[in-house]
């Protein structure tokens, strides 16, 4: 995996599956320190890209709902804020194309 200084990572169909977790991961942590724009194909084909976040102070409040039913983590999705339009989006890991960093 190429993480130099030119802040754009291109995953590779042929990782296994612990390079995607590892690609996974890299970008969660991105995610979670400021806004990232994420390349995808969307489920219909379509290509998506998308300006997002997972940093706290960038999210809405999230009102707190208590729940009996623990929620099963799905590793192969990352639910992220878009920015551009204001709401809650996903994405499956393995039909990113590509990640560029706002440094």
């Amino acid at each position: 995996m190429n993480t130099s200084h030119n802040a754009q990572l291109l995953p590779n169909t042929e990782w296994t599956e612990e390079q995607w977790a590892t690609f996974r991961n890299w970008i969660v942590s991105h995610l979670q320190a400021g806004p990232v724009t994420v390349t995808f194909n969307k489920k219909d084909g379509d290509e998506r890209v998308m300006t997002c976040s997972l940093q706290p102070e960038l999210l809405p409040p999230v009102p707190v709902k208590e729940s009996t039913t623990a929620k099963k983590e799905n590793n192969s999705i990352i639910s992220v804020y878009d920015l551009t339009a204001q709401g809650w989006r996903s994405f499956i890991v393995k039909n990113v194309t590509n990640v560029t960093l706002k440094l």
